[in-house]
């Protein structure tokens, strides 16, 4: 467990860097009067993200389930993370806003990344909710 736990702060981490440089990036926008919203987007989103990353480390001990089961919640939230991510930061540089499946390739990578992080995170945190509601019955 203890390695699933430095994996899930390692990736917290990672992504709050990332949201640090993207805060950069919003100031530029700010002093270019640019695209500012979908800077800030990546920058508080991935600043949530990370946050909720490192939360996880804290807790992901507690739930009762299977080490696998565990581990592959962790990793699903971690796919929709990266993914939301990466979707967020392409909107941000070619202004694409992914609604669609359909126009330029920046824009259909955003619905994608956008799509299959959705996808992931719920059967992620299901089954974080599962374990966590097993962890208060009695035995």
């Amino acid at each position: 467990m203890d390695r699933l736990v430095i994996i899930l702060a390692l990736n917290g981490t990672l992504v709050l860097t990332v949201s640090l440089f993207a805060g950069l990036f919003l100031y530029l926008a700010i002093l270019n009067d640019r695209n500012q919203a979908a800077w800030h987007l990546l920058h508080a989103g991935g600043t949530g993200r990370g946050v909720m990353l490192l939360a996880l480390a804290a807790l992901i001990q507690y739930p009762v389930l299977p080490f696998w089961l565990a581990s592959t919640a962790a990793w699903l939230i971690i796919f929709f993370v990266w993914t939301s991510m990466l979707a967020m930061g392409v909107r941000a540089i070619w202004g694409e806003r992914g609604l669609r499946l359909e126009g330029s390739l920046a824009n259909r990578l955003v619905y994608l990344s956008y799509a299959l992080g959705t996808i992931t995170v719920f059967p992620g945190f299901a089954l974080l909710i599962y374990g966590l509601v097993e962890a208060l019955l009695p035995t």
